[in-house]
């Protein structure tokens, strides 16, 4: 009885977040000595790295709170629109190109997503508290709000298990691969890739996603692959010594844990009415 006691559920989440907490720590330590060494950028606020890293462990938190509610969604979702229309091989060479193509499919839904959260008021304030950070850096990773989460594991995800079933590790290996893409997006490294810049995504190319300069913004969406950003018209190929500044147009930011979860409820806007606000100055300097 005692196994299956709600305080037996708690400790299991409390035991997951831990864990992924102290992958978060050994991920931001890795990524924090490589900066150090080949810095893009120097002094960046260590109170603002601290603030990041306060903000992961509590979002994980949350998003592990929310997970039972996101798994029930999903499952419900798939099994309403009857999922796995394609089955997909998990052995031998053909569990590669399962891999390969549910790689592709999340990379390209995660695009997709991505262009919607700078598209819809909505999910631009959500967002925005991402693209907040002025210290582009690896604690900057995890900087997302919670509810994000949410959105993703009810409309995003289900979407690949009703076009394919597959077996979990092919999906598990997919999240490994995404996961460290992702830190290594994040990073406030100087590293040249020459040609293979628009190849994977990097900390120079997702840097000027994060720009505050006006010729930047909307550009750069890819999770992984510039691949989506070459195809769709949203590439913008960095210039060997293109490093700017990064942050909303308006410096808005928080300064603590309460200000981050509270972030959506605030006045936002920042680069997402930039292009909005430009005509409106120029009218407003005709007209005196």
């Amino acid at each position: 009885m005692f196994a299956s006691s709600p305080f037996s559920g708690l400790l299991h989440h409390a035991s997951l977040w831990l864990q992924a907490y102290a992958l978060v720590l050994v991920m931001m330590g890795v990524g924090a000595l490589l900066e150090r060494r080949w810095p893009a950028t120097l002094l960046q606020s260590r109170a603002g790295q601290r603030l990041n890293m306060a903000y992961a462990g509590l979002y994980l938190a949350l998003v592990e709170a929310v997970k039972p509610l996101a798994a029930a969604a999903s499952v419900a979702i798939v099994n309403a629109l009857g999922g796995g229309m394609v089955v997909l091989v998990s052995r031998g060479w053909g569990a590669l190109a399962s891999f390969v193509i549910v790689l592709l499919t999340i990379d390209l839904l995660e695009y997709a997503f991505h262009r919607l959260q700078h598209t819809w008021p909505v999910l631009w304030k959500l967002h925005s508290l991402h693209h907040s950070a002025v210290d582009f850096n690896v604690t900057v990773t995890l900087r997302h709000h919670w509810s994000e989460a949410l959105i993703r594991g009810c409309l995003l995800y289900p979407l690949v298990g009703v076009l394919f079933r597959v077996e979990p590790w092919i999906a598990g290996a997919t999240s490994v691969v995404f996961m460290f893409g992702n830190y290594f997006a994040h990073l406030n490294l100087r590293v040249d890739l020459g040609r293979y810049v628009t190849w994977i995504n990097n900390p120079q190319y997702h840097r000027l996603h994060h720009s505050t300069r006006a010729e930047h913004f909307d550009h750069n969406f890819t999770q992984l692959l510039p691949l989506w950003d070459h195809l769709f018209g949203t590439l913008w190929v960095p210039a060997k010594h293109e490093w700017p500044a990064t942050g909303l147009d308006d410096g808005t930011q928080p300064h603590s844990l309460l200000g981050a979860i509270s972030w959506p409820l605030g006045v936002h806007v920042g680069r997402a009415l930039a292009l909005e606000r430009e005509p409106l100055a120029l009218l407003d300097k005709e007209t005196k």
